[in-house]
Formats: C-alpha cells, structure tokens, sequence
C-alpha cells in the first residue's frame, strides 16, 4: 500500500520549465551566447547545474555554477511572478493531506528555487511534511539518491511511496529507487515517459479521482495501473480480450508456426528437433524458432528463446499471451529453466503454455499438454528496480 508521495516540482507542481528556460537564456544572452529551447532539452529534470552547464558546454562557456547560480536564481525569481500551477495541483494535495499520506518535495533545483516556486503557486514548505533540495544530494537524477533521501526523511519504504514526476531523468531515477511511479506529460510526451517506466501516466492530478482515505488513494491508483495495460513480466502492455474463437485460432496458427521452425532446427549434436512458437499479447502476432546447436554447447538457443527474440527484435516492448512448444519427445518438453527465465520478462503467471507432441502438430492424435507460466515457473527473478505492481 502506498503511505507517502513524493513530488518533483518544476513540471509537475507549477510550470516552471519555461521560466527555468527564459532566465538561463537571459544569463546565457548576457554573455553574448543566443541559445536555442532544444539546447536545453536533454537536461530537463535532471538538476538546474547540469541544465546551466550542460549547456554552457555546448557552447564552450566554463561554467562555475556555484558563483552562476545567484545571478540565475535572481533571473529566475523575476520571471516567477509568470509562473502557476498545473491542473489539479491543490485538490490532489488537499486530499493526500486529508488521507493521511505524507507528502514530500523531491526536486533538483536549489532550496531556493524550491521556495520561489511554491510561493508562486500559494503554497510553502509547511503544506509538505519535508522538502528535499538539489544540494542534499550529491548525485543528481537520473540517479535515485533525492528519492532515497526524502523516503528515508518521510520514515517510509521506497516500496510504500508514489512518485509525482514529469522529466525522463525523473521517472527513471524513481524506478531506480523502486517506487511507483505516476508521471504528467508536461515536458514529454506520454509514449516516452511510459517507455521511461512510468506505471501510469495521466494528462493532469485532475484526471486522478477525489479520495479522503488511504484506502480509497491506492484503489484509484491500482485502478489507474491496470488501465495502462497487462503486465507482462516487465512489460505493461494494452490488449484487447480475447473470445474462444480467437483464442482457438490463434493456437492453430502457432501449432502450425513452431510446427514448421522445427523441421529448420539444427541439431546436429542432440538429434532432438525443438519448435517454439509465441502469440503477442498487444498484436495478436505469431512469432516462431527452433533450437539451433553449437559446438560450444553453451552457444546453443533454444527454440523458445529464439522466438523470444524474433518478438522483441519485431515489436520491443512485447508481452506473450500464448507459448507452444513442438517436440517428438513423449510426454512433450517443456521449456528448460534458462528458457523460462528468459521468458519471464515478458508473460504473465496466466500466460497459456502448450506442449504437443508432433504426432498432435500433423493432426494424428498425439499429445497436447496444458499449463499456466506460473505453474512451470512460480518465482521467476526480475530484476528489483524493474519489478511493477
């Protein structure tokens, strides 16, 4: 259950990002340099030192950003009076306070900084129970340390807190630290920051329902995961459900498909012919491969690896919905344990799992197997900072 959310601020509680980019123009223009908005870009979020510096670097400027920063911030707090807060900003910070959760600012930019945004937008840092600021940390994002730090500030598990982010180096930073994450398409757009790891992505806080209890937070919330899509291991895909009928045709066609990668197998060695064929879960495409042998036995694929990868070379981000696997062994084979981790990645615990014999592939009768993933594989490895809820 989630306890606390933590916030980025510029981009996220007011819309700053074009008030950060006027004032670094202006310090940049004073030194005769004309900057361009896209200079900036591949520094959103990720600290105003290396948004000042990065740039400066570009352009062959030496930057001594501890002197710099004043005349920036001075730049900036002008600018700031321009400045308001996004949609939904206050009424999901009244409800979080009014639930119970603890609410934190994480954010890049200096102290100061910090408290001419919230200022500008009606707020101040007793409407947060702690406001963590770029100078704290010695490493900035994409780094997890400014979410570490305001979890541990907050007395609360990473596992327990809801990140509030809008920047790439944001949303990958939280993941790092291994929170939830909920991201705003203020500075990217939603397909970046979902590939970036976001959990669910919303236009504003005001799409997030009203909510007066911890209960009620994290049953929206849950409701908001789901609506991104399926997960598939480490892959939140958007499927459509399948009828029978569909779910019926689709096995034929991968029957058919392993059926014929395993007459290519090469085995020299074993002598066993292995076909593997995959349904994906966001296409309804059929990917196959057979085991192919090697000298080096430890070189060899297997063919549920090898249609593994034919998806993700086809599709990258991909979920499998069904595996059959084709052999003449009786009982038929199931996958090995490398496969299964291989796979792992990208099924679910219901995905289907088919194991037919080749007699049962070329409409003999035969045998045909019928498992869950989770039934050949109950507690697949991922990775911890890639694991989803």
């Amino acid at each position: 259950m989630i306890e606390g959310i933590l916030f980025d601020m510029d981009g996220v509680l007011i819309d700053s990002e074009p008030i950060i980019l006027h004032a670094a123009q202006a310090f940049f223009k004073r030194r005769g340099i004309d900057t361009k908005a896209e200079d900036f870009r591949p520094f959103v979020g990720a600290g105003d030192r290396r948004y000042l510096c990065g740039v400066g670097a570009l352009y062959g400027l030496d930057i001594d950003f501890d002197v710099a920063v004043v005349e920036l911030y001075e730049l900036y707090e002008e600018f700031a009076k321009e400045a308001s807060s996004f949609e939904g900003v206050h009424r999901f910070l009244s409800d979080a306070k009014r639930s119970g959760l603890k609410v934190a600012v994480a954010t890049g930019s200096e102290r100061r900084k910090a408290l001419v945004n919230l200022a500008a937008i009606g707020l101040t840092e007793d409407d947060f129970d702690v406001v963590i600021s770029g100078e704290q940390v010695i490493k900035s994002k994409p780094e997890p340390d400014i979410y570490q730090l305001a979890a541990l500030t907050l007395g609360l598990p990473l596992s327990s807190c809801l990140v509030v982010e809008d920047a790439l180096h944001g949303v990958v930073s939280a993941n790092r630290a291994g929170a939830t994450v909920l991201a705003l398409p203020n500075s990217f757009n939603k397909e970046a920051l979902k590939k970036a790891g976001s959990h669910v992505v919303l236009d504003t806080l005001a799409d997030f329902g009203t909510f007066d209890s911890k209960e009620e937070f994290n049953r929206l919330l849950n409701a908001a995961i789901q609506s991104m899509g399926i997960l598939y291991g480490t892959q939140r895909i958007a499927v459509e459900k399948l009828t029978e009928e569909q779910r019926t045709s689709l096995f034929e066609k991968a029957v058919a498909a392993a059926y014929a990668s395993r007459n290519n197998a090469y085995a020299p060695y074993s002598h066993f012919k292995v076909g593997a064929a995959l349904v994906s879960g966001g296409s309804l495409a059929v990917y196959s491969g057979c085991n192919v042998e090697n000298s080096s036995y430890g070189a060899t694929i297997c063919a549920e690896r090898n249609a593994a990868l034919h998806a993700v070379a086809s599709e990258g981000e991909v979920g499998f919905e069904m595996l059959v696997v084709v052999s003449d062994d009786s009982p038929p084979a199931p996958p090995c344990a490398l496969c299964l981790q291989v796979l792992a990645e990208f099924c679910r615990p219901e995905t289907e799992v088919h194991l037919v014999d080749t007699s049962y592939a070329e409409g003999k009768g035969g045998a045909h197997i019928t498992l869950r993933f989770s039934e050949l594989l109950p507690h697949p490895f991922i990775f911890p900072s890639m694991r989803q809820s």
